[in-house]
């Protein structure tokens, strides 16, 4: 689908969505997205809330070549920006009468919104049987950089994912509220970004700590508030490994290296989760791996 087709699509769905405001009132359709600033590549969640007021059950399903949800997003010069992959499919969704349903989606998975500038995003739902399409009000979000503090190119040992290959690790750091601390991990030789994660608060004047180990996996050991520290270990396709708070006690922690090339936080005393008072709750849709996620009715 070339960009004037795109073009005439968006413009003919802004038209179709302001000719019938009364039917607003009969699919609801509402976006949330948690901040305006991200980082490049970082993930941009929004929640989407359905609400049908139909008073019948609303049954949605793709109807080509429209798809019966999706977002519209226009870039800082005003073109549609198109999903990566134009065939993406759906799975029906029932929406009872009365009910609301959301989905929680990472943009940044579908579309390419990671050129730096400022977007703007609505998401639509389209009802096929009434041939109509409901979007949500627009949101504004800008896609800035970070500074960086820490880079590390590393080879991936044999055994593991991507073995032979050389992967980079970046720490930057991005004020947005708070000054937050961020990891990058890429294949800058096959222009693949593995993810861009925040880690937690960064304290000025105490930049983190960052070692890599014989198995390639990034250690990070960062100050979050006075006498408190987050330790990281990141893998080198993206996975973050786990994550443990220490306390700056008697000894203030600090990142040792062993003899065999291990890593280890040295120093300093681990902090232990306290436990729940009472059974913990199943799975967030936030737990989950971003990307288009299970519907759930309220």
């Amino acid at each position: 689908m070339n960009r004037c087709t795109l073009f005439i699509r968006s413009l003919a769905l802004a038209l179709l969505c302001a000719a019938a405001p009364s039917l607003h009132a009969q699919v609801n359709v509402t976006m949330e997205i948690p901040r305006h600033l991200y980082l490049c590549y970082e993930p941009i969640v929004a929640t989407v809330k359905i609400t049908n007021m139909t008073g019948r059950d609303l049954n949605l399903t793709d109807k080509a070549p429209e798809k019966w949800f999706g977002f519209e997003i226009l870039n800082s010069s005003g073109d549609p920006v198109p999903p990566i992959a134009s065939d993406y499919h759906v799975p029906p969704l029932t929406v009872p009468s009365g009910q609301t349903v959301r989905r929680k989606v990472n943009l940044v998975n579908l579309y390419p919104v990671t050129d730096y500038g400022v977007y703007h995003v609505r998401a639509v739902v389209y009802c096929a049987d009434m041939e109509k399409y409901f979007a949500s009000s627009t949101a504004a979000i800008e896609v800035t950089e970070g500074t960086t503090l820490w880079e590390q190119k590393v080879g991936i040992p044999d055994g593991q994912k991507g073995s032979g290959e050389y992967h980079t690790y970046t720490l930057m750091s991005f004020r947005n509220q708070d000054n937050i601390l961020y990891v990058r991990i890429q294949n800058e030789d096959a222009g693949v970004v593995f993810g861009t994660y925040p880690l937690g608060r960064l304290i000025d004047g105490y930049p983190p700590e960052a070692q890599v180990d014989l198995l390639s996996q990034l250690h990070i050991l960062q100050m979050i508030s006075p006498k408190e520290y987050l330790y990281t270990r990141v893998g080198p396709n993206g996975d973050i490994l786990g994550q443990q708070d220490y306390a700056d006690l008697k000894t203030r922690p600090h990142l040792i290296r062993a003899a065999d090339g291990d890593v280890a936080v040295g120093g300093g005393m681990e902090v232990l989760p306290q436990a729940p008072e009472t059974v913990a709750p199943g799975p967030k849709l936030s737990d989950r791996p971003a990307g288009l996620q299970t519907s759930q009715s309220q």
